[in-house]
């Protein structure tokens, strides 16, 4: 099976490589050079055309997976026109057990996988949860295919939505800078307890882990963190909002609602007690990033809201 996309005078192929018994699949990058890529250097065009990093460059050089065509002697010369770059992407062994489980598929293609994670399912292991993620059920998911899983952002174990990963470690890392500059949007939605006087705000401070290792509490020295929050609906003395984190620090939304008096509902580590066995009341309703490989294509998805919000609030919550 070959995929073949071309955009700007940029291929990308999917091969299956049936050589080795572990069938092996090689993502194959080809980039021709264009003439307003003249004034640059090779390295120059894998890092602001390709956006490898030096250690990903050093990495595939020196197992051979970077071809120029014509041979050139260093990557610091200039190229001709029509030159060719050829990148071989093996998939690369990953450290997550493959665990047969059900997942929820929200959007599919040869770069990423959307799933959309249940309340109560961790996203990734960890101490106690080795076996029982959504990490290990993709993963077999991708196993199936002859890839691997690469996890691109995770959410607590008690919220609900859309978790992301990569299908190659070279995809990861080019979003995962996205979502270091700040240049993904996120966006939840949450029922909180009481009602907020202002229907939209900033609020802006800092996180710190507590004494217990676990919990996260504000405090003057903790990292900044910052969470915008916009009152949609109203009910009774409850308020649903929709939120952006501007920050993505651990358990930062749940924090910093609490720190105002408007705790989410179902939170008993940072909120009130039980609410009629209420899950946890926040949801990872949307994502929205630049992949700035395949010709600055945008993903915008979405994932619907739990039943349990619409049972909780004794109506079909729209926004």
């Amino acid at each position: 099976m070959v995929a073949v996309y071309t955009l700007n005078k940029l291929s990308y192929h999917m091969l299956k490589n049936f050589n080795r018994k572990d069938e092996k699949t090689t993502m194959k990058l080809i980039y021709v050079v264009k003439k307003e890529d003249l004034n640059m250097t090779y390295k120059q065009i894998l890092q602001k055309k390709l956006f490898f990093s030096s250690t990903l460059m050093s990495r595939l050089k020196a197992h051979g997976q970077i071809r120029f065509i014509p041979p050139i002697y260093s990557i610091h010369q200039y190229p001709q026109e029509n030159a060719v770059i050829e990148v071989d992407l093996i998939s690369s062994k990953s450290n997550i057990v493959s665990v047969e489980g059900s997942i929820d598929i929200l959007y599919e293609d040869n770069f990423f996988l959307f799933v959309n994670k249940p309340s109560g399912i961790p996203s990734h292991p960890s101490k106690g949860h080795y076996f029982d993620t959504i990490a290990n059920y993709v993963e077999y998911y991708l196993n199936s295919k002859n890839l691997t899983s690469h996890i691109i952002n995770r959410l607590d174990k008690e919220t609900s939505g859309i978790v992301v990963f990569a299908k190659n470690s070279y995809f990861h890392s080019i979003v995962s800078r996205e979502f270091e500059k700040k240049q993904v949007e996120k966006t939840y939605i949450a029922i909180v307890h009481g009602r907020l006087t202002k229907k939209s705000g900033l609020i802006e401070k800092p996180i710190k882990r507590s004494q217990d290792g676990i919990k996260r509490e504000i405090h003057q020295d903790g990292s900044f963190a910052s969470t915008y929050y916009e009152v949609i609906d109203s009910f009774e003395n409850f308020s649903v909002l929709k939120l952006k984190p501007i920050t993505g620090r651990t358990h930062q939304l749940r924090v910093h609602l609490s720190s105002i008096g408007h705790p989410i509902v179902g939170d008993y580590i940072y909120g009130q007690q039980k609410t009629q066995n209420t899950p946890l009341l926040l949801h990872a309703y949307s994502i929205r990033f630049n992949f700035k490989l395949i010709d600055n294509k945008i993903y915008n998805i979405t994932s619907p809201l739990p039943h349990y919000f619409h049972e909780f609030a004794g109506r079909h919550l729209e926004f």
